[in-house]
């Protein structure tokens, strides 16, 4: 057996052998429990915060190439001499 057959063997094995319960998250699990209802604010603000870090960053490499194609870029600055 090759290496890629032994990695996907060992992967098959390692998500055959994790139980099923494992895989549900506490806001799918059990939509009324306590820990849901705490947990799911969280998620929506860690959503909303990475929506605003994403959005920024997006805007800083749109701004940075609108005035990079005002400014004419590079081509009319003189150097020395």
């Amino acid at each position: 057996m090759n290496g890629l057959g032994a990695v996907r063997l060992f992967l098959v094995g390692l998500v055959c052998g994790v139980p099923a319960q494992s895989w549900a998250c506490a806001i799918c699990g059990v939509p009324k429990s306590p820990a849901t209802r705490g947990i799911l604010p969280a998620v929506v603000l860690m959503l909303v915060l990475l929506g605003l870090v994403f959005g920024a960053f997006l805007r800083f490499f749109i701004r940075a190439n609108r005035s990079k194609n005002q400014s004419g870029g590079l081509d009319g600055v003189r150097t020395s001499s």
